[in-house]
C-alpha cells in the first residue's frame, strides 16, 4: 500500500485537481450505458453491493453522493429504485474506465471485494478470494487489506487490473468498483467547511497564517521512486483543461485525457438530465466554478514538494508520500479549490480512501492514593517503590517549562537534551534525572501555565530536592517530551508522534484529540498500526470535553486517537479533598464534560476512567528559573485524567520487570521484562470499579445513571487496589497469560480455583480478555476485523463479557465479573477464535480473585464509602444518588440504566440479502449490563433540564470557553502540524488522509 501525503500550506485555502495516470479517448463516454439497458449487459460484471448495503459496509460521502437516506428508502418506494437505478449507472460507468485504464496504460483499479461463503470463518474466506485471484491473474503478489469481517461476510480493499476483477464471479462474492465518493469518509465535505470557513471566522485554522495536511495512501507495494508516477498524475491534474481541446494548459504534457468532470460519474455526459442526486449540481458548479478557470493553476505549476516513505507490509498498512505547497485568496475560492482537489483525488486509480482530521484540541497528590489505595494521604505503591522507577513516559503536548522544580536536573549544565526544531530531534539521554528527550517539533517551550508542563507534572513530575506538593503519579519515571505546541496554540502533531521517546518508551500520553461524531479515522487507524506492529507498547489517550457540547451526557463525542481500538481512550472523574470542585460529588462520579461514547461504529467508548476535575500540578512560568510549589496550577478536563492513567500504566509496567509478579513482594527470579501493551491495558481495565452517576449538577442537570460498560465509564474507574497484588496492600490476586495465540477456530481454556486461605476476603472473580490488531480502514462500521470470544462457566452457568447475555461481538476488550465466589471454587475460563482473518490471534488475559494472598491490611476509611449524598456545598440538587450497591447476586434483567446509551446489541445487521432482496437491518433484542455489578442510583428529576448556555468545545463559543477552561490550561482551538523530512511545516486544523 502506498501513501501519499498532502501537506496543504496556505496563506488562505488551497484548491487541487488531479488528474488520472491514464489517457482516455472521447469514446470512452459512450460505453457508459443508461439504466434501461444495465439488466441487459449487467451479466457481464460481478454482482456489486446494493446501495443499501453500502451504508452497512462503510460510512462514506456516497450515502449523500447518491441522495440516499435510510428513512427515505423505507418510506419512498420511487425514491429507492431511482438511487439503486443511479448507482448502478455509476458503477457500470466505473468499470468501463476501469477496463479502458487497463488497456490504454495497464493500469490496476481498487474495488472492495466480499466474500459471503456461509459456515466459514473470515480468514477461510480470505484464503478462498485469494486462491480464487491467483488462478485468474497468476500472481503470487496479492493484497487484500481487510475493511469488514463479521459472521455474515468477509470484506477487503484490493487493486487489481480490471480484466482480473471482471472474472470473479461467484455467488457468494462481491466485487465493488471504489467510485470516487466511496472514497471520501463520511461527514469529509462539512469538515471541510468547517475548518476553512468557520475556524477561520475564529481566527484560525486554514485562514491568514493557517494552512491544511493531506495523506493518501497508495494500494500496490511499488517502490518509492515509482511513486512518481502517481506525483505526476496528481501534478497534471491539478492545472486546467481546456473543454474543446481536452488538453493540459501546462506544457508539461501533451497527452489527452478524459476531463475530471468525465471520470466521476455525476458530473459525467453519461449523468445529465438526471435529478437524483443533490450533490450533483454541487460538483459540477464546483468543477466549473474553480477547475475550468484556472485561478490555482500557479500554486500547482510552482509550489509542489514530495518526499514519501516505503511500507513493509503493504496487506496491512499503506506507505507514505507528502507533497507540500502555498496558496493564496479568498475563503469562498479557498473551499471551492480544496473540494475539486478532494474530488480530483478520489478520481484517481490509486487512490482507495480518503480521510479528515478535524483541528487537535487539548483536551497529585490526591490522584496517588484515590488510585492506589482509595484511603487519604496512603500510597502503598510509592512507599514500596513502585514509582516507575525505570520506565520512560513518552508525551506529546504543548512543551514543558524543563526548569521547573519538578523537571529541573541540578547534575547538569543544562536542563535537558533540547532538539532543533528544524532537524531531527535529539537521542533519548537516559543520564538526565527526569526529561530525557526534548524534540522541539514546534517550538522549545511551554507559555505561562502552559497545558504540557502540567500533564507532564501530573505523570512524572518529582521536585529535585524534596518531596513535592505536586509529585506526579508516577515520580520515579522519565519522561520523553515531543513539543507539538507553537507558543500558545496546540497541538501540531507529527505522523510519527509514537517514535517520542524510543526505542525505551513503551507508553505514551497525549492530552489532545479531534471530534469526528465517534468515526474512526486515519489517526486512530496510525495509533492501533503502530501498537500492533509494537506490541510492547500502549498509547493512553485524553477522551476529550465534549460530553456537555450542545446539552447533557452528549453521545459520540469521544475524539479521535482516542477511538483507536488497542489504545485506551480515557474519561474524567470528579476529584477528592481539596481538588473537589465546588458543588462536586465526588471520585465515584463522572464528570459533566467526559466525552461519551459510543464510538460510530458501536464500540463501548471510554475504555476507563481517572480523577479529571480537578488537578493540581507543576506550573509553566517560561520567564523564570526555578519556579516551584508556589506557582503550581489546578487545572480539569480529560487532559489531566488521561496523564493519571499513563503514570498508573508505568508503575505497573515496573510491578512486571521487578518480579512482584506473581508474589507480590520484589524477586528479581520472577522479573518480566517486556511486558506487551496488551497486558497492561488489561490489569487496567480489569481492576477498574464501577461509578454511580454522571454529576451534572454544576450543568443544571442533576445526576445521571450510569453502570459499567456503558457511554458514561465504560470498564468503570481505575483502580490499583484491584488490579495487582502487593501483598497486604491490596484486595485480589492476580493471574496473567501474556502474548497467548489462539488459532482460527480453535479455544483455549484456563481453570482458575479461588483460595482464600492466605487470608484474602475478596468476593469477586474479575477476568478480562484484551486483543490488538491491525488498524482498520478510515470510516469503517465495524472497525473490529478478528473477533475473539471470552466466556467464563462457574456452577453450571455460562457468564458473558461486557454485560452482556451473549458474546461481544463488537468489542476487542471484554470483561466478566462474577460476584459472590466461594473458597475453593472452580472457574473455567474460555477464549476462543470466533471469527478472525488471519491464521492465529494473540491476546492478552488476566483474572484477579482470591489466589492464596494475604488480606489488606491497610488502616483507614475508604475515600469512596466517605462521599456524601450531598455535594461539596448546599447547592443540592433535587434528590441525592444512593451509594448502597445493589445486592442482587444474579444477573438482572431490568433494561440499561441509561436507554439511549445502551449495550450494543447481540447480533449484527447482515450484508447478506433476505429473501425480499434487502439487507437485514433490524438488529435482535439488545443486551442490559448486569446490575449485579452495579450500585444503584436514586435519579434526581432534574436530570434531564437541558443546560441554559450550551457549551461548543471548539470555535463558536471560543470567548467564554477561555473563561471556563482556559484558566486552567486547556486549549480551546490549535492547529495541526504536518511532519516533512527535513524541516517543520505549520499546518492548518484541517488534516486530510488520501488511502492511495
Amino acid at each position: 500500500m502506498k501513501t501519499v501525503l498532502l501537506l496543504l500550506s496556505s496563506i488562505v485555502s488551497l484548491a487541487i485537481i488531479i488528474s488520472l495516470a491514464y489517457t482516455y479517448g472521447r469514446s470512452s463516454r459512450s460505453q457508459a450505458t443508461n439504466s434501461a439497458d444495465f439488466h441487459e449487459k449487467k451479466m457481464k460484471y460481478p454482482r456489486h453491493l446494493t446501495f443499501q448495503q453500502l451504508e452497512l459496509l462503510v460510512a462514506t460521502e456516497a450515502i449523500t453522493d447518491f441522495g440516499y437516506t435510510s428513512s427515505l428508502s423505507k418510506d419512498d418506494d420511487l425514491l429507492d429504485v431511482q438511487v439503486e437505478s443511479t448507482w448502478n449507472d455509476a458503477i457500470l460507468y466505473e468499470w468501463t474506465k476501469a477496463l479502458n485504464g487497463e488497456t490504454s496504460s495497464s493500469q490496476k483499479y481498487p474495488y472492495i471485494l466480499c466474500h459471503s461463503g456461509e459456515n466459514m470463518s473470515g480468514y477461510e474466506r480470505r484464503l478462498a478470494l485469494t486462491s480464487t485471484i491467483k488462478s485468474i491473474q497468476q500472481d503470487s503478489k496479492i493484497y487484500l487489506r481487510t475493511l469488514y469481517n463479521k459472521d455474515d461476510s468477509f470484506c477487503a480493499f484490493g487493486h487489481l487490473y480490471a480484466s482480473v476483477a471482471i472474472n470473479i464471479v461467484r455467488d457468494e462474492y462481491v466485487v465493488q468498483p471504489v467510485l470516487p465518493s466511496l472514497k471520501m469518509i463520511k461527514g469529509l465535505i462539512d469538515a471541510m467547511k468547517e475548518e476553512i470557513i468557520d475556524v477561520d471566522k475564529n481566527g484560525s485554522g486554514m485562514g491568514k497564517g493557517g494552512s491544511s495536511f493531506q495523506e493518501a495512501e497508495a494500494e500496490e507495494d511499488l517502490e518509492l521512486e515509482g511513486m512518481g508516477d502517481i506525483m505526476e498524475a496528481i501534478t497534471n491534474m491539478l492545472l486546467s483543461v481546456d473543454a474543446e481541446s481536452s488538453t493540459v494548459t501546462s506544457s508539461s504534457t501533451s497527452s489527452s485525457f478524459l476531463p475530471l468532470s468525465q471520470q466521476v460519474y455525476l458530473t459525467s455526459e453519461a449523468y445529465i438530465g438526471q435529478k437524483t442526486s443533490s450533490r450533483a449540481e454541487m460538483w459540477s458548479n464546483l468543477l466549473e466554478e474553480n477547475q475550468s478557470s484556472g485561478r490555482c493553476d500557479g500554486t500547482y505549476k510552482t509550489g509542489l514538494k514530495w518526499n514519501g516513505s516505503q511500507t513493509a507490509r503493504p496487506d496491512l498498512f499503506p506507505s507514505h508520500m507528502q507533497v507540500e505547497y502555498s496558496n493564496s485568496g479568498e475563503m469562498e475560492t479557498a473551499l471551492g479549490c480544496a473540494l475539486v482537489l478532494l474530488l480530483a483525488i478520489t478520481a484517481n486509480p490509486d487512490v482507495c480512501s480518503v480521510d479528515v482530521q478535524r483541528s487537535v484540541k487539548t483536551h497529585n497528590l490526591i490522584a496517588n492514593y484515590l488510585t492506589e489505595s482509595e484511603i487519604e494521604d496512603v500510597t502503598p505503591f510509592q512507599e514500596e517503590g513502585i514509582d516507575g522507577t525505570g520506565e520512560v513516559v513518552a508525551i506529546s503536548d504543548s512543551g514543558v517549562d524543563i526548569d521547573n522544580c519538578y523537571f529541573y536536573d541540578p547534575n547538569t549544565n543544562k536542563n535537558g537534551p533540547v532538539g532543533s526544531p528544524t532537524g531531527p530531534g535529539p537521542l533519548v539521554d537516559l543520564s538526565f534525572r527526569k526529561v530525557v528527550q526534548y524534540v522541539a517539533y514546534a517550538d522549545s517551550g511551554d507559555p505561562s501555565n502552559g497545558h504540557g508542563t502540567h500533564v507532564a507534572g501530573t505523570i512524572a513530575g518529582k521536585r529535585f530536592d524534596e518531596e513535592g506538593a505536586a509529585d506526579g503519579i508516577a515520580s520515579g519515571a522519565k519522561l520523553a517530551v515531543l513539543d507539538a505546541g507553537r507558543g500558545t496554540a496546540c497541538c501540531y502533531i507529527p505522523s510519527n508522534v509514537l517514535d517520542t521517546g524510543a526505542p525505551h518508551a513503551k507508553i505514551h500520553s497525549a492530552s489532545w484529540g479531534s471530534y469526528t461524531s465517534g468515526y474512526y479515522t486515519s489517526r486512530d487507524r496510525d495509533f492501533d498500526q503502530f501498537m500492533y506492529e509494537n506490541d510492547e507498547f500502549l498509547a493512553i489517550v485524553a477522551a476529550g470535553n465534549a460530553g456537555d457540547d450542545g446539552g447533557l451526557d452528549v453521545p459520540k463525542t469521544v475524539g479521535s486517537p482516542a477511538n483507536s481500538k488497542n489504545g485506551i481512550g480515557v474519561g474524567a472523574t470528579v476529584s477528592w479533598g481539596s481538588s473537589l470542585p465546588n458543588r462536586g460529588y465526588g471520585p465515584s462520579f463522572v464528570t459533566y464534560f467526559s466525552s461519551r461514547g459510543p464510538t460510530a461504529d458501536g464500540r463501548m467508548k471510554p475504555d476507563l476512567m481517572a480523577p479529571g476535575n480537578k488537578m493540581l500540578s507543576a506550573g509553566a512560568r517560561p520567564n523564570e528559573q526555578g519556579e516551584c510549589d508556589s506557582d503550581l496550577k489546578y487545572s480539569a478536563g480529560t487532559s489531566m485524567a488521561a496523564p493519571v492513567v499513563s503514570g498508573t500504566a508505568a508503575k505497573i509496567r515496573q510491578y512486571f520487570r521487578q518480579g512482584y509478579y506473581p508474589s507480590g513482594e520484589k524477586n528479581s527470579d520472577d522479573a518480566y521484562p517486556n511486558p506487551s501493551g496488551g497486558l497492561l491495558k488489561a490489569v487496567l481495565l480489569n481492576g477498574a470499579q464501577a461509578l454511580l452517576g454522571v454529576d451534572n449538577v454544576i450543568r443544571g442537570g442533576g445526576v445521571t445513571p450510569s453502570a459499567p460498560y456503558d457511554n458514561n465509564q465504560g470498564f468503570g474507574r481505575l483502580s490499583l487496589q484491584d488490579s495487582v497484588y502487593l501483598a497486604g496492600k491490596t484486595n485480589v490476586q492476580l493471574k496473567i497469560w501474556d502474548r497467548e495465540s489462539v488459532p482460527n477456530g480453535g479455544t483455549n481454556t484456563y481453570d482458575v480455583t479461588i483460595d482464600k486461605s492466605g487470608g484474602c476476603q475478596s468476593k469477586d472473580l474479575s477476568v478480562t480478555l484484551v486483543w490488538t490488531e491491525e488498524g482498520s480502514p478510515s470510516g469503517c462500521t465495524a472497525c473490529v476485523l478478528h473477533d475473539l470470544d471470552l466466556s467464563v462457566s462457574f456452577r453450571g452457568k455460562t457468564y458473558y463479557p461486557n454485560g452482556r447475555s451473549s458474546p461481544d461481538r463488537t468489542n476487542n476488550s471484554e470483561r466478566v465479573v462474577i460476584n459472590g465466589v466461594q473458597d475453593g471454587e472452580t472457574a473455567t475460563i474460555s477464549v476462543n477464535a470466533h471469527n478472525i482473518a488471519k491464521s492465529d490471534q494473540t491476546y492478552a488475559l488476566v483474572a484477579t480473585a482470591c489466589f492464596n494472598g494475604v488480606a489488606n491490611t491497610l488502616v483507614g476509611e475508604n475515600v469512596f464509602g466517605l462521599q456524601s449524598a450531598a455535594p461539596s456545598t448546599s447547592g443540592e440538587p433535587s434528590s441525592q444518588p444512593s451509594l448502597a450497591p445493589s445486592t442482587s447476586g444474579e444477573p438482572s434483567s431490568e433494561p440499561s440504566l441509561n436507554p439511549s446509551q445502551s449495550v450494543e446489541p447481540s447480533s449484527e445487521p447482515s450484508l447478506n440479502p433476505t429473501s425480499s432482496g434487502q439487507p437485514s437491518l433490524q438488529p435482535s433484542e439488545s443486551d442490559a449490563p448486569s446490575s449485579s455489578l452495579q450500585p444503584s442510583v436514586s435519579v434526581s428529576p432534574s436530570q434531564s433540564k437541558k443546560s441554559k448556555q450550551a457549551k461548543t468545545f471548539g470555535k463558536s463559543n471560543k470567548a467564554r470557553m477561555q473563561a471556563t477552561f482556559m484558566k486552567s490550561g486547556g486549549c480551546i482551538s490549535c492547529p495541526l502540524i504536518g511532519i516533512k523530512l527535513v524541516s517543520i511545516l505549520i499546518m492548518a486544523s484541517s488534516a486530510f488522509y488520501v488511502n492511495v
